[in-house]
Formats: C-alpha cells, structure tokens, sequence
C-alpha cells in the first residue's frame, strides 16, 4: 500500500479509502473481517455510510483493536445538506460516537449544500464537535462547482469529487482548484456506472461512410478495458484515477475480502503503456466528437 498526504494537515493515508455502506447481506463478523483484511492491507482511511447495527458492531470492534491515531475514519451524512437540523447531530451522536464507540471523527463528510453555508443549527453542532476536538475536519461532495465561502468557513479541509477515465474538465479543474487551497480531496466513482453495467463510454459505432471519412471513427473506444490480459476493467479504471496526483486516496467499495485484497494490490501496478495511450485516445476522440455533435 501506498501512503498520500492528506491537504496541509500534514498527515498521510492509504491511497484507497474503504467504503462501509450498509448491506442487508454481511453480519456484524462479516464487516469485522473486512476491515481486518483492509487493514492487513495496508488500508487504514475508512469512510461510513451506513448505520445499521450490525455494520457498527462490526466496525467497532475491529477499529477497537487499532491505535486510533493510525486510522482516518469518515463518516457521511447522507440525504440533503440543507435540510440538516440538530437532530442531524444528535443522530451523528448516536450512531458515529457511541454506535462505534469513538472519540473523535477525523472527517466528516456532507453533500454540497449548492450555497454558501450549511444550516445554521447543524453548522453550530459541527463547530461544537470541532471546539472539543470530537471533529477534526469537514469535507464536501459535490460533482458541480463549490460555494468558495463554503470552503473559506474555517472548518472545510477536504472534498470529495468524481474522477475517471472519462472525467472531463469540469471534474479535472475541480480537483486541482481544491488541491491548490490545500484542501485533501476524495476520489470517488472512479468506475463509471456505464461499465459497471456492461455498457459503453464511446458513442456507437459510425456507418461505413463515416468510417471513410472520420479519421477518429475507429479509435477512442473502451473495449480495451476488457481485452487487456491480466487486468479487469474495474483495475483499469482504478490504476487509472491512482495517477491523479491531486487525489489524496481514492474510495473503493468492495463486499468481500477477496476484493479488498483484489483492488489494494492495484496500488502497486503500473497501467501497461498502451492501456495509459488508449486511455487518452478515447478521451481525445471523444471530447472531438461532441465538439463535432454541437456544431451540427
């Protein structure tokens, strides 16, 4: 496992971050032997995203078993962020800090409120939490720009982003605005939904005139990801979004102990040079593509 800095805390985390979401398939004995083979890994970021009782009980007591101090723990605050109230707190209580038994959160992590500040009462239990050292940073997902006094509120210290294969500017500039202010940012999606059904990225294939006369035409597709020997098209994708140097970790989602060790042995894989050339091939084609699409 690889370790990255995390913004301008001066701390360092593993490259993949493990999801915990709940999963009405895995016991409280499920999720403790997944985290135990994250950490036998090298993983020690882990972001929470569920509550039900048996992923806490489980995930407590294999964080009990570390030294706190050597694990980044996230926990999500789903739904909309600017319908949080203090009850959102107290639930946060509830479930983060005596459902796992912790002390302290290093992050915590809401979606974009779209607008310069948070609800006022769920701000006011966050900066409480941080006042008595129960919460060292907030972090913000968002797949659209950010407020800038959102950030600048003195208690954001990271985002969290989509980045892929087929990030385009937006995400891109979005990553390396956040990297510049010293913000730690999380990449997630970086398996886009499109391949994980067995669809395609590309557009469909041209006719054969346009083949004749689109130089383009024959290049730029994704097929690669599942031709290339010895590596699924999910490694791809994953090898590809650990080169972005702006990430601080990337987030992986993974149900069973095999994948845990599946995906952290792709830190340590170097993409083949013709995987890294088809890579930006498609991309190119396919940024000329909808160019071409918007002048028609």
């Amino acid at each position: 496992m690889r370790y990255r800095p995390l913004g301008a805390s001066g701390m360092s985390i593993s490259a993949l971050t493990l999801r915990l979401a709940d999963s009405s398939r895995l016991r409280a004995k499920d999720w403790r032997a997944l985290i135990f083979t994250a950490l036998e890994n090298g993983i020690n970021s882990f972001q929470v995203e569920g509550d039900s009782p048996e992923l806490l009980r489980g995930a407590g007591e294999a964080f009990a078993s570390v030294e706190r101090h050597l694990l980044f723990l996230t926990w999500h605050v789903r739904g909309d962020a600017t319908a949080l109230g203090q009850q959102a707190v107290d639930n946060l209580l509830g479930a983060a800090f005596e459902g796992l038994g912790l002390s302290y959160l290093d992050l915590i992590l809401v979606n974009d409120p779209q607008g310069p500040a948070l609800p006022p009462a769920f701000e006011a239990g966050l900066r409480s939490l941080h006042e008595s050292r129960a919460l060292r940073g907030l972090g913000v997902a968002s797949r659209a720009d950010i407020d800038p006094r959102l950030l600048e509120n003195g208690l954001v210290t990271a985002i969290s982003s989509p980045f892929s294969l087929s990030s385009g500017w937006v995400d891109r500039h979005r990553i390396r605005q956040a990297a510049q202010a010293d913000l730690a940012v999380i990449g997630e999606d970086y398996w886009p939904q499109a391949l994980r059904e067995g669809g395609e990225l590309a557009a469909p294939r041209p006719s054969l005139w346009r083949r004749r006369t689109d130089p383009l035409a024959d290049v730029g597709g994704y097929a690669f990801l599942r031709d290339t020997p010895g590596w699924s098209d999910e490694d791809i994708c994953l090898a590809y979004a650990l080169t972005e140097p702006s990430l601080a970790t990337v987030r992986i989602t993974a149900d069973t102990r095999a994948d845990v060790e599946r995906l952290a042995a792709v830190v340590e894989r170097d993409l083949p040079n013709s995987v890294c050339a088809q890579i930006e091939m498609a991309r190119f084609s396919a940024q000329e593509r909808e160019k071409a699409a918007a002048r028609t």
